[in-house]
């Protein structure tokens, strides 16, 4: 196989690069945040738009091209290619120099020297790209795609791929990580991880053993693929030794740093307060890969009030271990929020998200059941917010680190009784408010009122009770954003993160969704009775 790839907005993300060059020109006011195309419209919107989107253009892609990254995902991609001794080359539209660049930086360079920075090309031991062809104009680079005679070509421009003198035979994928593009002509995927499902399939053995060698564990026996999370994916394996180790791998995902948080997280709690998480054992940063020790135990199917004093328990050494120098500057916990208002926009975001998807049963429920509730607690929460500070970010000291994520979904109990915590794919910064009410109602633990309410008894005598004003006006949005939430069967892209990470999924899509909306709707008659009849009084 030869794979042909776009590097611009395909290989390279430039959506932090961007946002940095538009506050350096002024162009956006500091606290402006959104994806590139936001950016576009915003700026072009305004006098002289055009001219300073090519001015910023022509900065970002030269001088200030070091603030950018590679899409999460491309490195593990064109190292499986390597794997299989596929070729992999990009061809990309790029002229000598910027737009308006008085400082004449060779763009072709910085993108060499980016890319060399980056441990994908440029006099690395094992390149992980074959070779770099840069065009000054896009009928020159349709005619270098067909002079390679590729294979398959993957680009974010439709313009490209519908190009009238794009190579028949060259097979034409359109990368859309912003899900943007109008076309219906093109087959699409929105992540490197999507495009690897599609390409180059199950990992092999091969693969396998390599990627486990890249981590520090060299002649390692693949015993099965654990299949219980529908995110990352896992492999038991044991050593040359005989020890059990967990492979994880994690899918691709640009806004939050999941290895981060998990491997860097779960080092400092073991080495400065709690042994009661996997030991991690190894680490590819590139090819955001993982190794810990495995860990036996039994699920927690059946939790009792002393299954939620373990848990307090240990929240509270982790409570005393966020003074710790490592956790300074350790980022937020995966969707985090410090205020009302960041608890509205993440509802109002998973909505927005949950709309564009095609369905009259989904898009029933949400006009017709949830609006109404939703605007009602809004309002509530605002009324009853403590000193109507429902804009106001809470700041560090009332915050705690929270592995977000966080119930006996991810726990097991080890023969002698002890728990055992999982998954910190989501661990960081958070407000206790959202640990308490995320643990109260995730639908992947089937908790009794009596366990609930001691759950928020417990957790109040641990972060103090001057947080429950906050709890009492906050947690009917916390239990609205768990009705989205447990409708995320019906999201495309999540569901094709669900098939990669566990393929026995596949056939049962139209099932899942059906049961998920029925579990939706009756969590949302709860918050609304509960509201009605003060059931989560909380004393």
């Amino acid at each position: 196989m030869r794979i042909g790839i776009d590097l611009d907005n395909t290989i390279i993300d430039y959506t932090e690069a961007f946002l940095f060059g538009a506050r350096q020109l002024k162009l956006i006011p500091e606290n402006w945040e959104g994806q590139k195309e936001d950016l576009k419209q915003f700026v072009q919107s305004h006098s002289e738009g055009e001219l300073n989107w090519q001015r910023l253009q022509g900065r970002v892609y030269g001088q200030w091209i070091h603030h950018a990254k590679l899409f999460s995902g491309v490195f593990r991609f064109l190292w499986r290619c390597r794997q299989r001794g596929w070729e992999t080359i990009v061809v990309s539209h790029k002229t000598e120099h910027g737009h308006f660049d008085s400082k004449k930086i060779l763009l072709r360079d910085a993108a060499r020297k980016f890319l060399y920075s980056c441990h994908v090309f440029g006099s690395h031991e094992e390149d992980l790209l074959d070779e770099i062809k840069f065009e000054p104009t896009r009928e020159q680079k349709i005619q270098a795609i067909n002079d390679f005679q590729c294979d398959v070509f993957i680009d974010d421009l439709p313009e490209i791929l519908e190009h009238r003198n794009f190579p028949l035979s060259t097979k034409r994928i359109l990368f859309d990580s912003s899900n943007q593009s109008k076309t219906n002509r093109l087959e699409r995927v929105r992540s490197w991880d999507d495009l690897a499902t599609m390409l180059l399939g199950d990992w092999s053995e091969l693969e396998l053993n390599n990627l486990a060698e890249s981590c520090g564990f060299s002649a390692v026996k693949v015993i099965q693929t654990v299949t219980g999370g529908g995110n990352s994916q896992i492999f038991k394996c044991h050593t040359e030794v005989g020890n059990e180790i967990a492979l994880k791998i994690y899918p691709a995902d640009s806004k939050h740093d999941r290895l981060r948080s998990e491997y860097d997280g779960i080092k400092t709690i073991r080495s400065k307060c709690i042994l009661k998480v996997p030991k991690p054992l190894g680490v590819n940063r590139d090819l955001e890969t993982t190794v810990f020790r495995w860990v036996d135990g039994e699920t927690v199917i059946k939790p009792t009030f002393e299954d939620i004093d373990k848990t307090v328990e240990f929240l509270s050494s982790l409570h005393r271990c966020r003074n710790q120098i490592e956790f300074n500057d350790f980022p937020n916990a995966s969707a985090a929020c410090f205020s009302g208002q960041q608890i509205e926009e993440q509802i109002i975001s998973r909505l927005e998200i949950l709309s564009r998807e095609e369905n009259d049963s989904l898009n029933l429920f949400l006009n017709k059941e949830f609006f109404d509730i939703l605007k009602k607690m809004q309002k509530q929460a605002k009324d009853i917010w403590p000193n109507k500070e429902y804009d106001l970010i809470i700041n560090r000291s009332k915050q705690i680190l929270s592995p977000s994520d966080f119930g006996f979904h991810n726990a097991l109990r080890k023969r002698n009784g002890s728990l055992v915590f999982l998954d910190f794919e989501y661990f960081g910064w958070d407000d206790p408010v959202k640990l308490m009410c995320d643990f109260a109602f995730h639908p992947g633990m089937e908790l009794s009122e009596s366990i609930r309410k001691y759950w928020f008894k417990a957790t109040l005598n641990l972060y103090g009770y001057e947080i429950l004003k906050r709890l009492t006006a906050s947690w009917p949005l916390y239990g609205l954003c768990w009705v989205l939430i447990m409708l995320n069967e019906f999201r495309s892209d999540i569901w094709k993160r669900r098939c990669a990470a566990n393929p026995m999924m596949i056939d049962s899509r139209s099932e899942l969704e059906l049961r998920q909306l029925e579990r939706s709707r009756q969590l949302l008659k709860l918050i609304d009775n509960s509201v009605q009849t003060q059931t989560f009084d909380f004393m």
